[in-house]
């Protein structure tokens, strides 16, 4: 861990791209960064890095476990990697046109955790920020019971870039809002791309790549057999027989008369 530092600015001229409020509350926030503990330094300077892995630890489950699943459900696992990619790819053309310098190098007297990222690596949007917004929501959008603790976890790396003193708030912001837009557009392709993922699992390749999914036969064969054993239940009752108790001999039911007749017939056999 880097030791916090107070930086002068380096920049000629004020960059038009920062609005004063956004660089009051990165020294009030990295300050307290700064200033808070040396484990929270820590940890926040593992988390921000870990978090990015950890997204991508959960979309590699997730689509080892759409293997196995019908396809719809593999169209929306691998689309959230795709988006995230998209979205970074988005924020770098951004980066490189408004080239907006680090606050831990423009911002006056500013104490910060992390060691400030080199002249030319710029601000403006966090990578960090797009990529961790675009995963939370496509892993949302792909698995909701993830969802809520993926957008908890996309939030606090926001957070933590502008914690550890190396983005303006505002990089954070635009750059969650961009991996958002991004991603909330993939459930929508997952619809159109559906049928894509049926007929390349119907090939040797494609079912090597994307599993053979579930076709549905083994819960239908399932709730066949619980409605076999309901029936059967049912034969019980009126003294029929199934399975291993099964007897040969012919077995009648005799029902209420019916205009003093009886009436009979034979037990349905299995």
């Amino acid at each position: 861990m880097s030791t916090p530092a107070v930086q002068p600015s380096l920049a000629a001229e004020p960059n038009p791209y920062v609005p004063g409020v956004s660089s009051d509350l990165y020294r009030g926030i990295a300050g307290a960064g700064a200033a808070s503990p040396e484990w929270l330094q820590a940890f926040a300077e593992f988390f921000t890095e870990a978090a990015i892995i950890g997204f991508l630890a959960a979309f590699a489950v997730l689509f080892v476990q759409a293997r196995n699943d019908e396809d719809h459900v593999m169209a929306r696992a691998v689309l959230p990697p795709l988006g995230t990619a998209l979205a970074y790819v988005l924020s770098e053309v951004l980066k490189s046109f408004i080239q907006e310098d680090r606050p831990c190098r423009a911002v006056a007297h500013a104490d910060f955790i992390a060691s400030c990222p080199e002249l030319g690596d710029w601000s403006f949007p966090s990578n960090h920020s797009t990529i961790a917004a675009a995963a939370a929501i496509g892993l949302f959008c792909a698995r909701r019971s993830w969802g809520w603790a993926a957008v908890v976890v996309g939030l606090l790396t926001g957070l933590s870039r502008v914690f550890i003193g190396v983005h303006y708030p505002h990089d954070v912001l635009v750059g969650l809002l961009l991996g958002g837009a991004v991603a909330a557009l993939l459930p929508l392709l997952a619809e159109r791309i559906t049928p894509l993922v049926g007929r390349l699992r119907a090939t040797s390749a494609g079912e090597l790549v994307l599993g053979g999914g579930d076709d549905g036969w083994d819960d239908f064969a399932d709730y066949d057999d619980r409605d076999e054993h309901e029936h059967f239940d049912e034969f019980d009752d009126f003294g029929g027989v199934r399975g291993e108790d099964a007897v040969d001999e012919d077995r009648t039911v005799q029902l209420p008369a019916v205009d003093d007749a009886t009436v009979q017939f034979r037990t349905i056999r299995r």
